[in-house]
């Protein structure tokens, strides 16, 4: 009887707990209707000084809540006597964890713990139903996350947007929140961000620039628009991190694909995530308006494979990324030299710096290097700008009967890949409801559902496979016309730059008696060839 007085003269605590998944159950599980419930209950058993511990949002699996872990140091300090909650379930749907705390920590503490619902009030004695309701409880929980998984996956290979935090650059539209618009001011910085590393800017240097020009970072951005933080917000508003620049970097969100299952977690336990391999993302293509053009996109991920180093006064040598061995290979490494002077600075064979093959120096200096592309580039771009037209006829002509029956071959295999997934995007529903109403238990559900999923994802890698082999021949089109007015902005340059070396070259290979190979990219190769080739065909001699 002590104890019971002494508990009336600490706090009562009325813990509520909504998940998002309980809001679908009804009115009655609402925060609002079980703070009713406490309350009433606490008022008719005279229990007068009373305080609220919520959990809004938040799944009763884990115990790492911000209402739950403040009751309980309340409870470790001393200054709670009694704990009420509406049920069990409220409490937590781990059996295991419900019971290392009812069972072990409260009365330790000297706690009278009331379930109201389930007619669980620690001071009457044990409740032997108590332990079986929680694993009924626990059972819910994991019956309910699996349900939500499938529905979860159904949505995913459907080419719906998984998460709902919209990438930086995009905004909802009003009349349709399930579609991205461009957000023009946040646009332009990712716009920005692309051209930079073009330019030879790193993620860190990147980071810096944006810092100094006072550019609000992505999440500072948002908030700033009325929407809720997705992280901690760093203390300075325009402190950007460079792993922040390079994770956008490589956002196929910003050419105007869908990415789905990034991400996984183990268990309905566990709620970190995994990053998954980019083997099993689930890409959809052009599904909103892009921000940044497919060739750009591209020529940046090839930059980033590439580690360009800068020198130590911090420059990025001009031909970084760009050189490669014509007998192993390998990368060439910038070498300063001892001097100030530029003439003594070179490239040099990286294997042949460590040894790692026996291969020679292919040791060449940069006012050379500088020159000949110099002279290369100008003599190309002067030609395309003159004769482009019928170069590039030239320079695509092929068997044009056989490209057209394979196309034909491949427009089929696209169509028939194409039906079966559609008809399994319309399976997945199907199965998931015969699963719900009984009609099939959840291991067959898991292993027709598994099966399907092997064979959607071989399908759509074919799908990938074909639209990728038909997209090489549109970029190529596409890529000479975007070519053809770069060579008009840039055909009378007067220097050479790393954004001019990196839209048009895709690599420069050195040989060991100094001769240089020029290619340019998508496939086009060595173009100063075929400019050769293509003006003693014309009989004008090499022009």
């Amino acid at each position: 009887m002590s104890n019971q007085s002494t508990n009336n003269e600490k706090l009562t605590a009325l813990y509520v707990r909504l998940s998002n998944d309980d809001e679908r159950e009804g009115e009655s599980n609402s925060i609002v209707n079980q703070k009713k419930m406490l309350s009433k209950y606490a008022s008719d058993h005279n229990l007068r000084k009373t305080t609220f511990y919520i959990d809004d949002g938040v799944s009763g699996t884990t115990f790492n809540r911000k209402g739950f872990q403040a009751m309980i140091a309340d409870i470790e300090s001393g200054l709670v006597g009694t704990v009420i909650v509406k049920d069990m379930s409220r409490f937590g749907r781990d059996y295991l964890q419900v019971g290392l705390y009812t069972d072990i920590m409260f009365p330790e503490h000297n706690i009278h713990f009331i379930a109201i619902n389930d007619g669980v009030d620690s001071v009457q004695g044990d409740n032997e139903f108590t332990p079986f309701r929680n694993i009924i409880n626990e059972w819910y929980a994991k019956d309910t996350s699996k349900k939500i998984r499938a529905v979860f996956k159904a949505k995913g290979l459907s080419g719906a947007p998984l998460s709902n935090i919209l990438p930086y650059g995009y905004i909802k539209d009003p009349d349709n929140p399930a579609q991205w618009l461009i957000d023009e001011d946040s646009a332009m910085i990712v716009r920005r961000m692309f051209q930079l590393t073009i330019e030879g800017y790193g993620p860190t240097q990147i980071a810096k620039k944006f810092e100094s020009e006072k550019i609000l970072t992505p999440a500072h951005y948002a908030v700033s628009l009325g929407r809720k933080a997705s992280t901690v917000l760093p203390k300075s508003p325009y402190h950007w991190n460079d792993r922040t620049i390079a994770y956008l970097l490589e956002k196929h969100e910003y050419v105007g694909h869908t990415v789905n299952f990034r991400t996984t977690r183990k268990s309905y336990k566990d709620k970190r995530k995994i990053h998954q391999d980019k083997k099993d993302w689930v890409i959809f293509e052009n599904t909103h308006e892009a921000i940044i053009e497919q060739s750009v996109f591209d020529t940046v991920q090839e930059l980033r494979k590439h580690k360009r180093r800068p020198t130590r006064q911090k420059e990025l040598p001009l031909f970084s990324g760009l050189l490669y061995c014509a007998d192993c290979g390998g990368k060439l490494y910038f070498n300063r030299g001892k001097g100030i002077d530029r003439k003594q600075e070179n490239y040099f064979c990286s294997s042949y710096r460590r040894r790692t093959t026996e291969c020679t120096a292919h040791y060449i200096r940069s006012v050379v290097l500088e020159e000949v592309v110099t002279k290369n580039l100008r003599k190309t771009m002067k030609y395309i700008q003159a004769n482009g037209k019928s170069f590039f006829v030239d320079v695509l002509k092929g068997d044009q009967q056989a490209r057209k029956k394979e196309a034909q071959q491949q427009q089929k295999q696209l169509h028939d890949a194409q039906k079966r997934i559609a008809e399994l995007d319309a399976i997945f529903p199907q199965l998931y409801e015969d699963m719900v109403s009984g009609r099939i238990n959840s291991e067959r559900f898991d292993k027709l559902s598994s099966a399907y999923e092997k064979e959607q994802a071989t399908l759509k890698q074919q799908v990938l496979e074909i639209s990728n082999e038909k997209q090489a021949e549109l970029d190529v089109n596409a890529y000479i016309q975007e070519l053809r007015q770069f060579v008009r902005k840039h055909v009378y340059f007067e220097t050479l730059t790393s954004e001019l070396l990196h839209e048009m070259i895709d690599k420069i290979i050195v040989h060991d008696n100094k001769q240089i190979e020029v290619h340019y990219k998508f496939g086009l190769g060595e173009l100063g060839n075929l400019v050769e080739e293509h003006c003693i065909k014309k009989g004008r001699g090499a022009c």
